[in-house]
């Protein structure tokens, strides 16, 4: 009788943990189907960059890293899913936008899991909205690139590495037997984060700033499993999210012609022409602009360009962020998140600064910044009377303001021709192409895609050149002079030129919904 009973209260208990795991996946699947519903309702359509061009052609034309289609590493994860829509739809644009807007909204559910693990459900519950409304994570998916894509491999493979390091240290309820399994359970998750960082290094090679955060979840774990164990399981599963993709690329272009590419790559992405420190002149005006991408775009705070509005969020970003310095503990989950934090900011910091790249940062300091609103509830408001809705006022507001701004953005992404696809539409309606050669940087992959009638003879209508001398150098070896010479705002030294450029048009557009080239001008230039 005894043991009948005991093992009816045993089963109970089981379906009563079941029940209640069950419902705790409610709020954050919810809060995947919001976000991607409201992704939705904002579509991209537009292709208005280099790269973008890239993958749009890696689409339709073929998939071929050697003629950039798209440029190296060829994001071949982004690719095969983008690919996959394509098929379905037949659209280029959609289908790249759709893998994007799928992918980042299924990020709030490890988002989600990563904040309630380290913090609260309710911590988690904020964060969450957080992202949801977050102006540059929205865009960023709105947008036909792989950077909203890339942000659910990256917090998974964060929160797998923080669920190996919360096994060793006793402090998850799953984990707590992990010793009986001879250490399986930290493995398995260790394991787990290695693929997702592996295939997301198959998106953008930004994410092997990670490998630190990989490193010291290792570290970690060696404290109670052999170091060799723990490093034959991380191994494997690096490299198994690395060969689903690498070995593709190197069976299909070969290993010679993938590290030619790769060095020809490196070269002009991080040292020539790249945004690596390398190639930076102004050291402050770099660090300048880095805390702008950082705070203004990638979180919503004022700046002198934006709305007043932004004023609330900025206010409640920083008293949240001075509580969370103040209360939060010192413990193995705010080391943790340096491990994060600190490599990551380093790349960004020498190798790569651009808005797309820094974005990944807001993910993680959505979650500090909710941490930091429940520690000022628990020691300023909880035991005041009117504190709970005091504290609720104040996260409608937040979430409200961030979202009116963000409606704002991605309304100008979605409805407004961005700069660069104006300036094609003004030269194509204007000019004849037969008598019209337009100087340009990268607006000639641009035409390629809106315009190829203007790109079937190489050079002899739309050129590909960063300065004026090169124009120059062009125009000299020309023996027929075109009628038109047009010259793109993106060249530099055109004040060496200037009483010889006449302003033909120009195109604005708010630079938070377009970041690259908000604002171009079009010139024509007298030869003679």
């Amino acid at each position: 009788m005894q043991a009948t009973v005991n093992y009816n209260e045993l089963t109970k208990t089981r379906c009563q943990t079941k029940t209640v795991s069950l419902q705790g996946y409610i709020i954050p699947i919810a809060a995947v189907v919001v976000c991607l519903i409201s992704r939705l309702l904002y579509f991209g359509k537009y292709i208005d960059e280099w790269d973008s061009v890239n993958f749009a052609f890696g689409l339709s034309k073929g998939y071929d890293i050697l003629h950039d289609q798209p440029h190296f590493p060829g994001y071949p994860v982004y690719m095969f899913v983008s690919w996959i829509w394509y098929k379905i739809s037949g659209y280029d644009i959609q289908a790249l936008v759709f893998s994007g807007v799928l992918f980042s909204s299924f990020a709030v559910f490890p988002l989600y899991e990563l904040a309630r693990r380290a913090f609260s459900k309710e911590t988690a519950i904020l964060a969450s909205m957080l992202y949801i409304v977050n102006p540059q994570v929205w865009l960023q998916a709105e947008k036909p690139l792989s950077d909203a894509f890339g942000l659910f491999f990256v917090i998974t493979s964060v929160l797998f590495f923080y669920m190996a390091v919360e096994c060793v240290h006793g402090t998850s309820k799953s984990c707590l037997d992990y010793e009986n399994d001879k250490g399986k359970t930290p493995l398995v998750y260790f394991a787990l984060g290695g693929v997702l960082l592996g295939l997301g290094l198959g998106i953008r090679v930004t994410y092997l700033a990670l490998i630190p955060t990989m490193a010291y979840a290792a570290y970690q774990i060696t404290k109670k499993i052999r170091r060799k164990k723990v490093a034959l399981w991380g191994f494997l599963g690096l490299a198994i999210g690395v060969v689903t993709w690498l070995g593709y690329l190197l069976v299909h272009f070969t290993p010679y012609k993938c590290y030619k590419k790769f060095l020809s790559h490196a070269d002009y992405h991080f040292y020539r022409e790249g945004n690596s420190i390398l190639t930076t002149d102004d050291y402050s005006e770099r660090f300048s602009d880095i805390f702008h991408n950082l705070s203004a775009h990638s979180l919503g705070t004022w700046w002198t360009d934006t709305p007043f509005l932004r004023i609330v969020p900025t206010i409640i970003i920083a008293l949240a962020l001075v509580s969370f310095f103040i209360h939060e503990k010192w413990n193995f989950k705010t080391r943790f998140l340096l491990s994060f934090f600190i490599p990551y900011a380093l790349w960004i910091a020498f190798i790569q600064d651009a808005i797309r790249q820094i974005m990944v940062l807001a993910p993680f300091l959505l979650i500090i910044i909710s941490a930091g609103l429940m520690h000022g509830f628990t020691h300023f408001l909880k035991d005041k009377k009117q504190g709970s809705l005091i504290f609720l006022a104040v996260v409608f507001v937040f979430v409200i303001t961030l979202a009116i701004d963000s409606l704002k953005i991605v309304s100008i992404n979605r409805n407004e021709e961005p700069p660069s696809v104006s300036t094609i539409n003004y030269i194509t309606r204007n000019y004849d192409k037969d008598v019209t050669k337009f100087y340009c940087l990268n607006d000639w992959r641009l035409f390629q895609y809106y315009a190829p009638a203007w790109c079937v003879r190489k050079n002899s209508h739309v050129y590909f050149v960063s300065t004026m001398s090169g124009v120059m150098r062009d125009l000299d070896r020309l023996k027929s002079k075109p009628k038109y010479i047009l010259i793109s705002s993106k060249l530099f030294e055109r004040d060496m030129y200037k009483k010889k450029l006449k302003k033909l048009a120009e195109f604005k557009r708010n630079r938070y919904a377009v970041a690259d080239y908000n604002w171009l001008a079009l010139y024509s230039f007298e030869w003679r």
